[in-house]
């Protein structure tokens, strides 16, 4: 076994019990899910002193046949004002809701054979909250290959996160400064996908600064992704899985600085000042006749015509307190038919609702966060220097974050608003990240705002990386 071995203090989590858990659990994984792996060495010899983990093997004794393990866990704490109406388990409207649960569990493995081809094969799911689903429920969410042809083109197959139209359409979610995705970045989001993976053929590649993807989707059935859209309203659109048309989505980029590495499907968030980037991208996405209306008990099919424009931009900084800034921004131009508008509650904990008080949002935490219209979404992070002379304590970063929209199904604007603060104990793979996010309530009946709700997300983030 050849092994490669990074040393160093800081990238390593200061929680003890934390590195009992890791190795156990990766160990674990050695010995079930690869028992061909040649052992060259005591596997005493693997477990102290390792700093920071970077679990690659090298298989059958061939140097060119590698795996890669790895894995993130987010768990929260969280307390949120529900939406008027919504119901607990026991089928009482309640005004809040404090709880617990897992955000994402991921198990990653990807193997490489030479220089040109990699296959990825990961298991996972969102939102363990004791509602939708019990723990540790897992599915495949990647299984997809790459090979890489030359620097300027690559072709990958299979399911994954490749995707056009944005940066954030494929987000690497470990990576991301704020607790959650731009929900306006995932216009299908678990309707012809299935937690953003999509069955694809992808094209792509670098052309000097200049970063590409072409994306061919065939969208999943209802019936796999246990979607269950509402029938639209009058005069309003909704998705359909009738003809699962082929979804064309593409997403062109230039890097002005330094060149960022863009062959693996997901996007990173923040490099954490350790990059100079500054990035301009454009994306576009079409199907043809992937939403429906009713006029009249006629059904009439809509085509989705989606574009988007986006500036990315992470650099380190030379000052006494500070290390780095973080910003993006992006503009999104959608047409999902007339008035088409979606509410969606991320790791929603409502069982039911009563719309007594006739509100767009729909139950829990939800909030009308996609549709037909324009959209302006965007981040801004500081990051502090080091904490501690002798003892390194981490790094502070506060963050804002904000969404406007001028949906056709409103009346006013829809503005979101979250602001934060991460507590980077080893980089992004021990972190401590706290979000107090501020969303709308819109009338079904004038259309417009009535009210704004809170809600506060505790997470703890451990990635084997």
């Amino acid at each position: 076994m050849s092994q490669k071995i990074s040393i160093s203090k800081k990238s390593m989590p200061p929680l003890q019990g934390l590195k009992a858990i890791k190795w156990t659990s990766i160990l674990t994984l050695k010995f079930l899910f690869f028992p061909l792996i040649n052992y060259s060495q005591n596997i005493d010899s693997l477990i102290p002193k390792i700093e920071k983990p970077r679990f690659t093997y090298t298989l059958f004794n061939d140097p060119e046949i590698k795996v890669k393990l790895g894995g993130t866990i987010q768990p929260w704490a969280f307390y949120t004002q529900w939406n008027p109406g919504s119901k607990n388990e026991g089928g009482d409207v309640k005004d809040y809701n404090i709880g617990l649960a897992v955000r994402r569990l991921r198990l990653q493995s990807s193997f490489t054979f030479g220089n040109k081809v990699k296959v990825t094969f990961n298991l996972g799911e969102n939102n363990f909250n004791g509602k939708d689903r019990d723990f540790p429920y897992l599915k495949i969410l990647d299984f997809y290959g790459i090979y890489n042809i030359s620097k300027p083109f690559a072709i990958a197959f299979g399911k994954s996160t490749y995707d056009g139209l944005s940066r954030y359409a494929a987000p690497s979610t470990s990576t991301m400064m704020q607790t959650d995705l731009p929900l306006i970045a995932q216009p299908t989001l678990n309707y012809s996908d299935d937690v953003t993976r999509e069955l694809s053929l992808v094209l792509l590649g670098d052309i000097g600064k200049l970063n590409y993807r072409m994306v061919f989707i065939r969208p999943f059935s209802y019936a796999y992704t246990d979607a269950n859209p509402p029938e639209p309203k009058a005069g309003a659109s909704q998705f359909t899985d009738t003809y699962r048309n082929i979804q064309y989505t593409t997403y062109i980029k230039y890097d002005f600085l330094e060149k960022e590495n863009n062959r693996g499907p997901n996007f990173v968030g923040t490099y954490l000042g350790k990059k100079k980037l500054l990035s301009v991208g454009i994306g576009a996405k079409y199907q043809h006749d992937a939403l429906y209306s009713i006029d009249n008990e006629n059904r009439l099919y809509h085509d989705m015509n989606l574009w988007s424009a986006d500036v990315y931009w992470d650099h380190p900084v030379t000052s006494t307190f500070i290390d780095a800034t973080s910003a993006y921004v992006g503009y999104f131009n959608y047409d999902l038919g007339p008035n088409n508008l979606r509410s969606v509650g991320v790791n929603n904990t409502a069982y039911g609702f009563d719309n007594t008080n006739d509100i767009v949002n729909g139950l829990g935490n939800s909030f009308p966060s996609m549709g037909t219209g324009q959209s302006i979404y965007g981040h801004f992070g500081i990051l502090f220097k080091q904490m501690g002379k002798e003892t390194d304590w981490g790094q502070l970063e506060p963050y804002l974050v904000m969404q406007s929209s001028r949906f056709d199904a409103l009346q006013s604007d829809m503005v979101f608003g979250s602001v934060g603060l991460n507590w980077y104990l080893s980089g992004h793979n021990s972190k401590l990240s706290l979000d107090i996010q501020n969303r709308p309530i819109f009338s079904n009946i004038t259309h417009k705002e009535t009210d704004r709700k809170y809600m506060c997300v505790l997470q703890y983030q451990y990635r084997l990386h």
